[in-house]
């Protein structure tokens, strides 16, 4: 992205930097409320505004309507309406801030409601079978840690790369997520099968890494901490060499990725009859409504559940 030009705006994207770290944001988000911003501000700086002072609401509407235009590079078609949603949630989240640090006395964004995407978009949902055939092809440890906590701890990716040994507690039977979505912390019960093999995981780190001072629960080749894309490498390995796995179509594999083990996940627990308010927790959503997309099941089945 090119740099800004306006040293106001450079100034803004530092402070409102420094404010989501004080809040204790992850380096990730950060950096993508950063991304938005900025692009925002270079969205200004092309139709010739300045300052803060002179944003006006009709300046966020047609930013709105500039996004929804707006290409992804990747696939070539329009950005999806959830990434629009949520940028220009960032961006009214940046409004307020100001609101609130005094450097504003009017909000030009209060005005909009830019909700979470309610629309349930088509999900590949893996069934209990194929996850089991999925752990039958793992060929170590690793390989079943990855999925015991993606899938059986509904990780996020994100979540996956930051968990160190310390938030594996075995003497309580739990998995503590310190930094979560939005810095969320959440803790989540394991069974005494994960318990055992999360044990047997970590031992085996210190029998072949003895001298690393890594305290990343996941470990690369180079014994550094292991990254989103290797996870999600890992997972599509394991997936063609199952059954079910190699049926799938090159778009369908596209669309798989760590998420896919964590809304499967959910739609399984509800399928056994856990709660929907009791999945949103282990998720770690704030909203029930985000809960009810991750879900794959039907309203009528939805209904025999909750009776």
């Amino acid at each position: 992205m090119a740099a800004l030009h306006t040293k106001v705006y450079e100034q803004e994207v530092l402070n409102y930097k420094i404010h989501l770290e004080i809040l204790g944001y992850s380096p990730e988000t950060i950096k993508e409320k950063r991304l938005y911003l900025k692009a925002f501000f270079r969205y200004l700086e092309e139709n010739k505004i300045f300052t803060l002072e002179e944003i006006q609401t009709r300046n966020i509407a047609e930013y709105y309507k500039t996004l929804q235009q707006k290409i992804n590079i990747t696939t070539g078609e329009l950005i999806t309406s959830e990434s629009v949603q949520g940028r220009m949630r960032i961006i009214q989240k940046y409004f307020s801030y100001l609101i609130e640090t005094g450097t504003l006395k009017k909000d030009p964004a209060s005005a909009f409601i830019f909700s979470a995407e309610t629309q349930r978009r088509e999900r590949i949902i893996f069934t209990q079978e194929q996850i089991r055939e999925l752990y039958e092809v793992t060929e170590n440890i690793q390989e079943r840690t990855i999925l015991n906590l993606a899938y059986g701890c509904g990780l996020r990716v994100g979540e996956l790369v930051r968990i160190n040994k310390e938030d594996i507690n075995l003497k309580e039977n739990l998995v503590i997520v310190e930094h979560g979505k939005n810095n969320k912390r959440r803790i989540i019960p394991i069974t005494e099968k994960l318990k055992e093999e999360l044990q047997e995981f970590i031992t085996q780190s210190k029998i072949y890494n003895p001298q690393s001072t890594e305290n990343s629960l996941f470990l690369n080749i180079e014994n550094r901490r292991m990254q989103s894309d290797s996870f999600v490498r890992i997972l599509k390995k394991l997936l063609l060499e199952t059954e079910f796995g190699k049926k799938f179509t090159i778009q369908q594999l596209r669309k798989i990725g760590i998420h896919t083990l964590r809304h499967s996940i959910a739609t399984h627990l509800l399928e056994n009859g856990m709660k929907l308010e009791q999945i949103q927790y282990f998720l770690g959503h704030d909203h029930i409504e985000t809960t009810e997309i991750y879900t794959h099941i039907h309203t009528d089945q939805l209904k025999n559940i909750s009776m």
